[in-house]
């Protein structure tokens, strides 16, 4: 059995990796068939490294994190080659300064950071946390950053931290705060940067809420996004919708100018796109739609009118190739048959798009929790068929259920 294994040829055996790169014990199992597998295997087991699992605020993770980074760093020491193969990791500052910093220098083509703050100010980490930090910042092969969960007293200060990463093109921002920011109604007497910041963007992902959209405001004048191809605005679905929705045209109009190609959102705008931003280079819109409760989510039938329009607007240029729409909802999706019909039929116009995609995640209101993959009706994707048919008979249609919320 190993000999056929082996004479497969490396380009199957890569399809077969790439086709799995998100479950890791596959992976390991791939690992093991031949020499062959062992280096693609490898390869993207170790793509991705995190340091964060558990309940971030549990103090009794830190000298189970401790180990675990002790750990790693000896066997990347043991065996140098796969410290190379890490593209990609997650921290937190409950990790050891030191034994990080021993980690980073191994590191040798760490292309992304993601660091977690947990809830943290910037200010309250050691001197030797922040150094660590900042150095590895300063790699000429990092360009992926993303941040989140944390507090700035200044807003120099996360601009000082930014302009560390000068090779950055991606750029993630997930419930970062600036304490001045929040007390002061004045940002023109904030401290900034002289030459603002030199980054040139390709993606910026925001996952804020409405007090820190003047965050993004002072942004958009500090970073180059004439290049700019990839945005995501997500707003906190506990707050208020209007200020939501307000908050996302806000982000769109500030950040209008650049050839978007990829756009991500979870709110309904009521109102063109194209009053917002240039769409007529779109290749690709992500939307989530929260259906759970409609005091403080848009009601299913306005969302799928909005989205209509918003592909009849698309229409004109044929140039959208993808359309994902994410569905978190209680009992049913497929209601609205009229509405679903009138949105199916303007994705068939679209003779470019080449793939819808409907993720879909139901709550179980009896149970208080996402429904497990196993939970979901087996008829689902019959469903999802029905209601999109022309797209079904182009064949561009897939279904996944459980989509974030596996169980």
């Amino acid at each position: 059995m190993d000999a056929k294994v082996t004479v497969l040829p490396q380009e199957l055996i890569d399809a077969v990796i790439d086709e799995n790169h998100t479950d890791k014990e596959t992976l390991r199992t791939c690992s093991l068939v031949s020499r062959s597998w062992t280096y693609p295997s490898q390869r993207r087991i170790f793509s991705h490294i995190s340091f964060n699992r558990g309940p971030y605020h549990y103090c009794s993770l830190h000298g189970r994190r401790r180990r675990d980074i002790e750990r790693f760093n000896s066997f990347i020491s043991i065996h140098p080659c796969l410290a190379t193969l890490v593209k990609s990791i997650e921290i937190s500052p409950l990790l050891d300064a030191h034994l990080l910093g021993t980690m980073f220098q191994k590191l040798i083509n760490l292309e992304s950071i993601s660091l977690h703050l947990c809830g943290y100010s910037w200010d309250e980490l050691s001197l030797s946390m922040r150094d660590t930090l900042i150095t590895a910042f300063r790699s000429l092969r990092l360009t992926r950053f993303e941040i989140r969960d944390g507090l700035f007293l200044h807003y120099a200060d996360f601009l000082a931290l930014l302009d560390t990463c000068q090779y950055l093109k991606h750029l993630s921002l997930s419930a970062i705060s600036c304490e001045d920011l929040v007390s002061c109604g004045n940002l023109e007497g904030l401290t900034r940067l002289p030459n603002g910041l030199k980054l040139k963007l390709h993606s910026l992902a925001l996952s804020l809420c409405e007090p820190h959209s003047s965050l993004v405001q002072l942004l958009q004048s500090s970073i180059n996004i004439s290049s700019l191809q990839q945005l995501s605005v997500l707003t906190d679905g506990s707050g208020d919708l209007v200020k939501r929705t307000k908050v996302t045209r806000d982000i769109l109009r500030q950040l209008n100018g650049s050839a978007l190609e990829h756009l991500v959102l979870n709110a309904c705008l009521g109102e063109p796109l194209s009053n917002l931003i240039d769409i007529s280079r779109l290749r690709s819109i992500h939307v989530k739609l929260w259906w759970i409760c409609y005091q403080q989510h848009t009601k299913p039938v306005v969302w799928l009118r909005w989205l209509t329009s918003l592909f009849k607007e698309l229409t004109k240029w044929h140039r959208l190739e993808k359309v994902t729409l994410e569905i978190f909802y209680t009992s049913t999706f497929t209601s609205y048959g009229n509405d679903w019909a009138a949105l199916d039929a303007t994705l068939g116009q679209i003779g470019s798009l080449r793939r819808v995609h409907l993720g879909l995640d139901a709550y179980d209101n009896a149970k208080a929790r996402w429904k497990h993959l196993m939970e979901h009706p087996s008829c689902a994707g019959d469903d999802v068929r029905s209601i999109f048919p022309m797209v079904a008979k182009r064949r561009i249609l897939s279904v996944e259920c459980a989509a974030n919320y596996p169980g």
